[in-house]
């Protein structure tokens, strides 16, 4: 086998203190960390196309690429030589199948919460996630690739009753504006105000029922399965951290686990205590790595029509960026 130091994450960039900032890549990081430790190595990288899947994260040892998550952990588990040492040694036949289950679940229902947070909502998708990630991307993806992952999300978190609804800052934006146009304060009608703090309640409630079964998993326990974490501590950790770590403008729900659910809260900083000073050797996808997914790839000559749409849409770009520097200068002029 090859040596271990030649395991390597690829994964989407962090913020706000974290190592990612999607939660199955900080779920992953988490993983390795606590079952491999100091044998991997982080990428960071905007360009999901290197992976097998066309998705982060997905780890490369030597010659071999391993993706989506699950397909990631059985791997890893091979690579530790004492079997009771591996995650979920502890557990049960039953427990393992039953954690299958459970896995998917906070992957899927948590994953929508995390969503809902960074994208979702109005104030942090423009005064947070938007400006956090934005600078990570080659220019000219930085103008529209951000915005294209905000939309992939949309049908997931309209589907789960979870886009976008009016935010603490919209209110505020709406008052201001009717100031300054009629020149006397104008309050907001009844109606749109009972209306938003409805929907803002229905997103709670949704929210306290899936926290609330984790919540009672979890019990009085340190962990969800005694007193070692498993992978579902892992994940369930993960996408807690990104609920509660990023300085939210609109703190919607970050403001319901710190207030009515500070035992899972307690709990990821359990587990993310033990990576969060942790020296992992980590680089950056170099820009040009990134900018060379947005040349045509000649080699795919089975889509002809996908070589010459991607070569018109560079096309368009750079002459777009043409035509607005020339009428630039002869403005000035």
């Amino acid at each position: 086998m090859a040596s271990d130091t030649s395991v390597t994450l690829f994964i989407w960039p962090g913020a706000w203190g974290l190592p990612s900032v999607d939660p199955t890549c900080l779920s992953t990081v988490i993983y390795l960390q606590l079952t491999i430790p100091g044998r991997f190595t982080i990428i960071e990288s905007v360009n999901p196309d290197v992976s097998p899947t066309g998705q982060f994260p997905f780890l490369k040892h030597a010659d071999k690429a391993f993706a989506p998550f699950s397909a990631i952990m059985e791997y890893v588990s091979t690579l530790q030589e004492d079997r009771e040492s591996r995650l979920d040694a502890s557990l049960t036949m039953l427990q393992k199948s039953q954690q299958v289950a459970w896995l998917a679940h906070a992957e899927s229902n948590l994953g929508d919460l995390v969503a809902h947070m960074l994208y979702a909502l109005h104030a942090n998708w423009t005064e947070l996630t938007h400006p956090s990630t934005v600078h990570d991307y080659p220019f000219p993806a930085k103008y529209y690739s951000p915005r294209r992952i905000r939309e992939s999300l949309r049908p997931r978190l309209e589907s789960a009753g979870l886009w976008t609804l009016p935010g603490i800052e919209q209110e505020k934006k709406e008052t201001t504006f009717k100031f300054r146009r009629d020149e006397k304060k104008e309050e907001v009608k009844p109606r749109d105000r009972f209306l938003r703090v409805f929907e803002r309640e229905k997103v709670l409630e949704k929210a306290r029922s899936i926290l609330d079964i984790y919540a009672r998993l979890l019990g009085d326990s340190a962990f969800f399965h005694g007193d070692r974490p498993t992978s579902l501590d892992v994940v369930v950790a993960a996408h807690v951290a990104l609920l509660v770590h990023p300085p939210f403008p609109d703190p919607l729900l970050q403001e319901l686990l710190q207030n009515s659910y500070p035992d899972l809260v307690s709990h990821s900083e359990r587990i993310y205590t033990q990576i969060k000073d942790s020296q992992i050797p980590t680089r950056r996808a170099s820009k040009t790595d990134s900018l060379s997914s947005l040349l045509p790839n000649m080699s795919d000559t089975d889509d002809v029509w996908l070589i010459r749409l991607r070569w018109a849409y560079l096309g368009l770009t750079l002459g777009g960026i043409v035509a607005y520097t020339a009428s630039a200068i002869s403005r000035r002029q």
